[in-house]
């Protein structure tokens, strides 16, 4: 069982566990992908830390509080601070955080709560804050999958229901 089996609800040996082990090159590239974007080999200076409490944010803001809990083990896990607790817990960040964070954490709510607003000019206000090209990418992999990974769950949720 995988992250979006418990998430979701499916329970080994049911028909929608046997589904989705039919494509276990999707499973498993899930759980790779969790891996990369959460824990990258290298993290182009956005840490582990700052990763899973942005991931809390946005599952927190699509309303998926289980995700969440299981991002902030994560940060538990690396290691949190003040800063990155009011992070992960979707509140305004303290009023000491730098550019660079503030930065992270519009992005990301952004592209998570309107991402048809997502336009050039915010790409261009990452690089004044700071990011360079790689960051920005490494933080657009984490949003895309992280709200990837909400809307699988609740697919699934849906597909078990009525199964």
């Amino acid at each position: 069982m995988d992250q979006i089996d418990i998430l979701s609800g499916i329970k080994p040996g049911s028909e929608l566990y046997r589904i989705r082990r039919e494509r276990p090159d999707y499973v498993e590239g899930t759980e790779l992908c969790r891996q990369t974007v959460l824990e990258p080999n290298h993290g182009f200076d956005i840490g582990h830390a700052m990763r899973a409490a942005l991931a809390a944010r946005m599952a927190r803001l699509i309303g998926r509080n289980d995700l969440a809990r299981t991002y902030d083990l994560m940060l538990d896990e690396a290691g949190s601070d003040e800063t990155l607790a009011a992070i992960a817990s979707a509140v305004e960040l303290p009023t000491g955080a730098d550019i660079f964070t503030q930065a992270l954490v519009r992005h990301a709510d952004l592209v998570t709560k309107t991402p048809r607003n997502n336009t050039r000019a915010d790409i261009e206000r990452l690089e004044a804050a700071g990011l360079s090209n790689p960051q920005i990418i490494a933080l657009s992999e984490l949003i895309a999958f992280v709200n990837f990974e909400a809307r699988v769950i609740v697919g699934l949720e849906a597909l078990e229901r009525v199964a």
